[in-house]
């Protein structure tokens, strides 16, 4: 047994009251000597007798009594308890957010079980304690609440498409606990567990509140998933250019198929604009490519849909993509060069545009010494055969205002490609002279490395300078120097270069992750999320995303130019495995810390939490106590209870052998 109130046991030593008043008790009988009155003395000892008896009775009820009182300020405590019959404790709650706890389960889905779960947590907490809540994805509900305001934030918790990192959650709410060493400290994790959101490394170095997870049933059904969305063109593409989108489905977790048991293949559509506009089957876990139809110039918003299995969230994929005029191309060089060649070739299939006023702008060798060319939106440079024209080459690269020079590379070799995420394969295709690009003795100062020779140099690189971007190529156009002019992969080459990597296509450059944290231009002032809802942002700012959709972005440019543009938000793939982690590994995350483990059924849950126990408050039961003690002295202390037969019966026996005695 334990006390709240220990110094309350003091109260105690007030039972050597009634202790000293009953010693100092006095006797008040008056002696007569009167011989005929010696039966009524013997019936005053048989009485004296019994009062003796009920005196010693009413003593222990009053001790008994100012003892209950005692025992009962102080607080008394017997046993472990229940989890209601705790000390005062600060509570890290987490619940998990995250897209996987989307998928079903028999008895709905899995949030509403986790949500319900954390409900019972704080049911059993008690008025003193203080709630930190916590969302796996997001920031937190509430800091240092009462157990009431806990339960009214975490009615406002939803859902989102984001991934969690449950682990780096865990020791961002361990951090917030307060460390002072009063209360006790404690981190209740609801969860699905999911494998891939417990992937992180934590040393807890002094951090001793236990963590106390709960284990749902894992997932029956098989997760059938749009793993990877990817638009061949990019998210700017010249019209007239055939383009589709690439997807990977997958098919994760579940119980293990029966065999002879089969799953049916996938059926994906693709909608644009709000209509159907392709379809297709494949086997689950393949890739597939969907060609899309001839679209207008301007932004354009689609999705891509799968068989829905499990979690509903990551069924469906969006994209934005933006249709604009073909590039013209005003090219300066030599009259035989090979790249003068490839332009004319693509003009001539309708690849490129021809106009007047060119939009991009390849000077070759020493015709890269010409204009400043202040209307182009895009130079691209590629350096002379001869090194002798190197120092006017590199004069002209400063004179548009680049830190990058270009050496002569000493190491004369035979290199390739490194693997590169282009529509089109390098492999094959040789370098044998190349230009280190260089800024002030280190690597090139570049916003973009495009492609890179197999030993690590950059071979062509993109450069932002003010309104303008600049391409830079290591190599001379040559059969001497490179393959490339003579290979079938020259064409398909110069289409990404002019087409592909030489617009201001940069952001977005593809779609985002629900829960990333996403850069946005400066022109950037608001952001219309697929709900409708308007969010004004600040210049420069960052944007989290927590559902997966199409958003739209407003904003004024310097010169006060109206802009916008939409940028695609889709479920991370790492969250369409609902594989939990195994119960027994679940310490192994994080160690040097005290884990439990409860549920999924039963009551396990609500007696697992709060693991510190200071037993059960039995104040209640001794107050009971204290009242039947009060009661029965009020019984035996009130005049003439106590007694009074017996003197009656007596008193007149003893007159009554008087009377006869002294006729006698």
């Amino acid at each position: 047994m334990s006390f709240l109130y220990g110094w309350a046991m003091v109260l105690a030593v007030s039972a050597i009251v009634p202790i000293v008043l009953h010693f100092r008790k006095r006797q008040t009988d008056r002696r007569v000597a009167f011989p005929a009155l010696r039966y009524l003395t013997r019936a005053e000892d048989a009485r004296s007798r019994s009062l003796v008896a009920s005196d010693i009775l009413l003593l222990a009820v009053r001790i008994g009594l100012i003892l209950a009182l005692a025992l009962a300020a102080a607080g008394p405590l017997l046993g472990r308890g229940g989890a209601r019959d705790h000390p005062p404790t600060d509570v890290a709650l987490i619940v998990d957010n995250s897209a996987s706890v989307g998928r079903l389960t028999e008895n709905g889905f899995l949030f509403d079980d986790l949500v319900s779960r954390a409900q019972e947590a704080l049911e059993v907490a008690s008025p003193e304690d203080r709630i930190w809540l916590f969302p796996s994805v997001g920031e937190p509900l509430a800091t240092g609440v009462s157990r009431d305001r806990a339960i009214e934030a975490l009615a406002t918790l939803q859902i989102t498409d984001g991934a969690a990192d449950l682990v780096q959650t865990v020791a961002r709410a361990s951090a917030t606990l307060p460390a002072d060493g009063e209360r006790q400290r404690e981190v209740q994790l609801v969860s699905d567990l999911q494998a891939a959101g417990l992937t992180t490394h934590i040393e807890y170095e002094g951090d001793t509140a236990p963590i106390i997870a709960y284990v749902p049933l894992p997932p029956v059904e098989a997760n059938a998933a749009l793993a990877a969305l990817e638009l061949t063109g990019g998210t700017t593409v010249p019209s007239g250019i055939g383009h589709g989108v690439t997807v990977r489905t997958e098919l994760k977790g579940g119980e293990e198929l029966s065999p002879g048991e089969t799953v049916t293949d996938a059926d994906i559509r693709i909608d644009i604009d709000g209509r159907v506009v392709g379809a297709s089957r494949a086997p689950w876990g393949a890739s597939s490519t969907l060609g899309l139809p001839e679209l207008g110039i301007g932004p354009h918003v689609g999705q891509v849909e799968v068989s829905a299995a499990g979690s509903r969230a990551d069924d469906i994929r969006y994209f934005s993509m933006r249709v604009v005029a073909p590039p013209t191309i005003d090219f300066e060089g030599p009259e035989d060069s090979f790249i003068r060649i490839g332009i004319q070739t693509l003009i001539q299939a309708g690849r490129l545009g021809s106009s007047s006023r060119a939009s991009i702008v390849v000077l070759e060798g020493d015709a890269a010494q010409g204009a400043s060319w202040p209307e182009v939106s895009t130079l691209i440079l590629v350096p002379p055969s001869d090194p002798i024209d190197l120092p006017a080459f590199n004069q002209r690269l400063s004179v548009l205002g680049l830190d990058i020079q270009a050496h002569l590379d000493p190491a004369h070799g035979d290199l390739g490609f490194e693997e590169s995420t282009a529509t089109f394969s390098l492999s094959g295709v040789r370098v044998r002279s190349r230009y280190l690009l260089r800024s002030g003795g280190g690597p090139a100062n570049v916003d973009t490395t495009l492609l890179t020779n197999e030993d690590g140099e950059p071979w062509l690189v993109r450069k932002r300078q003010g309104e303008r971007l600049i391409l830079l190529v290591a190599s001379p156009f040559t059969s001497e120097a490179i393959d490339l002019p003579s290979h079938p992969t020259m064409i398909p080459f110069l289409e990404a270069l002019l087409v592909y990597w030489s617009h201001f296509s940069s952001w977005p450059p593809s779609d985002f992750e629900a829960g990333s944290t996403i850069p946005l231009p400066r022109w950037v002032n608001e952001i219309i999320a697929p709900n409708g809802s308007t969010r004004p942002v600040a210049k420069g700012t960052v944007y989290s995303p927590s559902m997966a959709g199409v958003y739209t972005a407003h904003g004024v440019n310097p010169d006060g130019a109206y802009r916008e543009t939409q940028f695609a938000v889709n479920v991370p793939a790492i969250e369409i495995d609902p594989t939990p982690l195994p119960r027994a590994d679940l310490a192994s995350m994080f160690p040097g810390r005290t884990v439990f483990t409860a549920g999924p059924k039963g009551d396990s849950w609500t007696t697992t939490v709060f693991r510190a126990r200071r037993g059960r408050d039995i104040t209640i039961g001794l107050l009971v106590v204290t009242l039947a003690l009060v009661a029965i002295e009020l019984f035996l202390a009130t005049p003439g209870r106590s007694g009074q037969s017996t003197e009656d019966g007596e008193t007149a026996q003893a007159r009554s052998e008087s009377r006869s005695g002294a006729s006698s």
